[in-house]
């Protein structure tokens, strides 16, 4: 294959790449393909060259934009493409808020913005060519948009970012969101501020961890300044983080892995932080560790309430925008829940409901802040919806929210997402019978092929699900919520079981677990035999499904047969 052919298949599969809104996978394909050119200026390379900008102008690069039209130019003066993207670029930099560019440098790109689209008029209109209309009205828009930023808008800019500096005690990325002078949306009906109470916490005690106030010392016989004090709230801001994760990871909770452990650890984010303050935290616990108090004291001279809500509601006008479906972006929770908390927040705005969903994908791809996401909402009620139905919606598979965090086999946090269904669940409600039905019915309602989500973790051999469901009581199979089993899925059952004699001391531990608490199985061999099966004639409470299987399972059982009969009379007498 010659180095143009190369060049040319790694052209289009840059092209799918781009389609697909994969940049970073569409321009290694072009430089691929321009590597395989000896000839930088040939009409192929060119044309690849000019993609590739198209793709860096899509990724918001507009540096290496207006770097590499400036070199495609200089190659190509008559490429009036790469002189309208060079023009977008320097138009972006001249108005973006976020930028940290002074009030010349924002004058200097809008004057090079201006000659560029100017030009590349001229150069189409010296052009017959009918298909380059679209890209002329293009330039003449952005002049338009151009011609209504006069110098009393850079200068706002600037003076905004002048006064960033009041804001200075927050060192890091908070600070800079809060310099961009953002649009609020507001409070919203659908999630007002008594729902957000928890989240608009977290926002205030993640700045507090950044947060330095200088306090000045006034003289009090001069009653001029004497000094000035530095006061740092982050090593306080870490002590209440700390306790709360230590809260969160302490039984029977278990939401966050214990000091020393090995396990993979998510990143705290506000959604998640908001979780365990709204479900693992006593009202003693909130006086003790003083929450409310220390983020009041801590922010409230550089957030307020309304940018605290902003802030966590992700509520800004520009922000809402950019996250547009027009832009590509997700059109349900399905797709959002997925990762994308903006998209998840203009779809509550804009009315979506499609919550079973988007739980539903967020435990299967691990996304923990789309769980956490969907579950604060659904605490707090939102349109009326409880939790649990919600969790036991099955998708056109039959699997419920329960299955699909079974499924989870590479994320890592199928142990968290498991444990946070299973403690959403219990504090769905108060009275404890309806407690103890809810998690059993979250965890062991099968799917429409019988399989529970302990059963179809171990036919997976996922070891972290078997794991966790043996921790929090799930059951291959529960008689009480899913009926009797039939024919077919025992004969399913035990095949499954059957590979496990093979397999490793770890795994069979596991499954032994698992068959200790579910109902139906042999107590000896695990399987679940078509005949009614046989109890221990003195405790009744081993099962069996032969005779030979209980002569075997007799020499551990007889430990803890007599101290059962013994538990079961005191309870009668009782």
């Amino acid at each position: 294959m010659s180095g143009e052919e190369f060049a040319l298949r790694m052209k289009e599969r840059g092209n799918v790449f781009y389609r697909e809104k994969k940049y970073d996978d569409a321009l290694c394909c072009w430089g691929s393909a321009l590597g395989a050119l000896p000839d930088k200026t040939s009409p192929l390379a060119i044309t690849i060259r000019s993609n590739s900008i198209m793709a860096y102008l899509a990724s918001d690069l507009y540096e290496r934009v207006v770097k590499e039209s400036t070199l495609l130019l200089e190659d190509d003066p008559r490429h009036a493409k790469s002189l309208a993207r060079r023009g977008t670029a320097r138009e972006k930099l001249a108005s973006n808020r976020g930028s940290s560019a002074t009030f010349q440098q924002r004058k200097e790109f809008h004057n090079q913005a201006v000659e560029d689209m100017n030009t590349c008029i001229e150069m189409l209109n010296s052009e017959t060519d009918p298909g380059q209309e679209r890209l002329k009205r293009e330039c003449e828009q952005s002049l338009e948009r151009l011609s209504k930023l006069d110098d009393d808008y850079y200068t706002r800019i600037a003076e905004n970012l002048d006064n960033s500096s009041n804001r200075d005690n927050i060192d890091s990325g908070l600070g800079r969101y809060l310099s961009m002078n953002l649009t609020p949306l507001g409070e919203h009906p659908r999630i007002p501020k008594s729902s957000m109470r928890f989240e608009m916490l977290a926002v205030r005690l993640m700045a507090a961890l950044e947060t330095t106030q200088r306090i000045s010392v006034v003289n009090a016989n001069t009653g001029e300044e004497a000094a000035e004090t530095k006061l740092d709230y982050s090593e306080r801001g870490k002590d209440i983080l700390n306790q709360i994760l230590t809260t969160a990871a302490q039984v029977p909770f278990c939401l966050f892995p214990a000091t020393g452990s090995t396990v993979r650890c998510p990143p705290i984010t506000v959604h998640l932080l908001a979780f365990y303050m709204r479900t693992c935290l006593s009202e003693k616990a909130w006086k003790e560790f003083k929450i409310e108090e220390f983020c009041e004291t801590a922010t409230s001279h550089i957030i307020s309430d309304d940018e605290a809500y902003a802030i966590a509601t992700h509520g800004y006008h520009e922000v809402e925008d950019r996250h547009s479906p027009l832009h590509g972006h997700g059109k349900a929770f399905a797709q959002s829940a997925r990762g994308c908390m903006p998209c998840c927040f203009r779809l509550t705005r804009g009315g979506a409901k499609d919550w079973a969903a988007g739980l539903q994908q967020a435990v299967h791809f691990g996304k923990i802040e789309g769980a956490a996401f969907v579950l604060n909402r659904l605490l707090e009620r939102i349109d009326g919806k409880s939790l649990v139905p919600t969790m036991l919606e099955s998708d056109q598979a039959g699997c419920n929210t329960m299955m699909h965090a079974a499924n989870d086999m590479n994320s890592g946090f199928s142990w968290l997402s498991i444990r946070m269904l299973v403690h959403a669940a219990s504090f769905s409600t108060v009275d404890p019978t309806e407690k103890e039905m809810a998690v059993r019915t979250v965890l062991n309602k099968a799917d429409n092929f019988g399989f529970t989500p302990a059963l179809a973790s171990c036919s997976l051999v996922n070891k972290a699900t078997m794991e966790t469901f043996a921790q929090v009581g799930a059951r291959l199979h529960d008689k009480r919520i899913n009926g009797k089993q039939l024919s077919k899925m025992v004969k399913m059952h035990n095949s499954i079981m059957r590979q496990f004699d093979s397999m490793g001391e770890d795994i069979c531990n596991l499954t032994r677990a698992l068959k200790a608490t579910s109902d139906e199985l042999c107590s000896y061999c695990g399987r679940s035999p078509e005949k009614k099966l046989l109890s221990c004639g003195r405790c009744f409470l081993a099962k069996y499904c032969s005779g030979v299987c209980q002569k075997k399972h007799y020499k551990k059982h007889k430990f803890v047969c007599s101290s059962a009969k013994v538990d079961q009379d005191l309870d009668w007498f009782a």
